[in-house]
């Protein structure tokens, strides 16, 4: 089985402005894999839309072995 480590970011550029982004390590750099289309409106809005994208993505590779760091 094969897991790959991606993280969930939320990061607010904008006051008020909340985006989500799944980033995953590419040797001893991270680059973004998925994020927001646009700007929500709270931390806890974002984290929400951020584990649904990494719930589809887990769903989509049908392993359910993907693991994420905090």
């Amino acid at each position: 089985m094969e897991t790959e480590a991606i993280a969930l970011i939320v990061d607010e550029p904008i006051a008020g402005h909340f985006y989500w982004v799944l980033q995953k390590q590419d040797g001893n750099d991270c680059r973004p894999i998925d994020a927001a289309e646009g700007p929500m409106p709270t931390y806890g809005a974002a984290m929400m839309a951020g584990i649904a994208a990494l719930q589809r993505r887990t769903d989509a590779r049908g392993s359910g072995g993907a693991r994420t760091v905090h």
